[in-house]
């Protein structure tokens, strides 16, 4: 299979540049149903930085959060590198988990993709104000002892939860701050007892795990869900004590239930198991999860698992839905109104 390349490959290029170097033992996951020209493409980066490239194959996994194949897992535990390009979500499996554990970093571009995204849209975005808007939405959007979000919308969502104690505040990247490096996000973006090591590309939220079972109301996804895609009919899930007892709406909320009952547990139904806000400025409606989540002033939230931004639930699953147009209240307080920020984001 040949590749088509069209267009420029300098923001693929720029996070491998900077971390792989000749020799380097670099393991490329891709599954059967990913754009095919972005493996190709890396695989052409590889060879030409001298590293010792090879590419895993394999059929797509069921959900996100599911390990690849068995003898893939192994041999991520044999790489320097282990780049993640399937169209679900492997950052987060038990398998990267291990390898990041083991310091193996991961860089992670998955979750459907295309060649076309990495070259236009969020992957253009200045990752050094990224991480000023991150240190200024934690600091003055929210604020280190916020306690209680609400947050509505134009399709209905009127939806409370607890953040109290689960604020941390990214530093103000310095002169020095070096935009495709590498994150051990213990160290570089204060969220201690993980052992999160990887590079995700694009890049632009604020992470917030609320605090369990804290949630009630109801929540209105009406951009993009995970294995969904673009959301044609809002999703209407309603929340008692941090778990959806009901998920309404037309076609999509019943892809929704179908997919939670083949493929979730138990804790697949905790909400929200993440509340995070979009702050890269040049995001742009794709229809994929990976870059809708990142458009500046949305606000996406979380089903399943959390232990990886900062929360106690493990599940199967996690997916995020997208609200593209969020009103977000902290403690009384407005702070976003219909996806525009009221308080400043990129200074004091």
């Amino acid at each position: 299979m040949s590749a088509t390349f069209s267009g420029t490959l300098e923001y693929l290029r720029a996070p491998l540049l900077r971390n792989i170097t000749s020799g380097s033992r670099v393991l490329v996951l891709s599954d059967t149903a990913h754009d095919p020209r972005v493996w190709q493409a890396v695989m052409t980066i590889l060879a030409d930085i001298g590293a010792e490239a090879t590419v895993a194959l394999f059929e797509r996994r069921p959900a996100d959060y599911y390990n690849p194949p068995e003898a893939v897992c192994e041999a991520m535990m044999k790489s320097d590198f282990n780049i993640l390009l399937a169209s679900t979500g492997m950052l987060h499996s038990p398998a990267n988990f291990r390898a990041m554990e083991a310091r193996i970093p991961a860089i992670c571009m998955d979750g459907g993709m295309t060649l076309e995204m990495f070259q236009s849209g969020a992957v253009t975005d200045d990752m050094k104000m990224i991480a000023l808007r991150k240190h200024y939405v934690a600091k003055n959007v929210f604020g280190a002892n916020a306690q209680e979000c609400r947050v509505t919308s134009r399709h209905g969502t009127d939806f409370t939860y607890s953040v109290k104690d689960r604020i941390t505040q990214p530093p103000l990247p310095g002169d020095d701050f070096d935009s495709f490096k590498i994150v051990d996000f213990a160290q570089d973006e204060n969220r201690p007892g993980n052992n999160l090591y990887y590079y995700l590309f694009p890049t632009g939220e604020f992470n917030v795990a609320p605090v369990e079972y804290s949630a009630n109301g109801k929540l209105v996804i009406d951009l993009t869900m995970h294995h969904i895609g673009r959301v044609y009919s809002p999703i209407e899930l309603t929340v008692k004590d941090g778990r959806v007892i009901s998920i309404d709406g037309d076609a999509d909320a019943r892809i929704l239930r179908d997919y939670l009952t083949a493929y979730g547990d138990d804790n697949a139904y905790m909400c929200p198991a993440e509340a995070s806000v979009g702050v890269n400025a040049k995001a742009v409606v794709r229809g994929i999860q990976r870059e809708d989540k990142n458009i500046m002033g949305t606000m996406h939230f979380g089903l399943g698992t959390n232990v990886d931004v900062g929360g106690s639930i493990k599940s199967n699953i996690h997916m995020d839905g997208v609200i593209l147009h969020p009103t977000l209240y902290v403690d009384g307080t407005k702070r976003i109104e219909d996806g525009n920020f009221l308080v400043p984001i990129e200074s004091d």
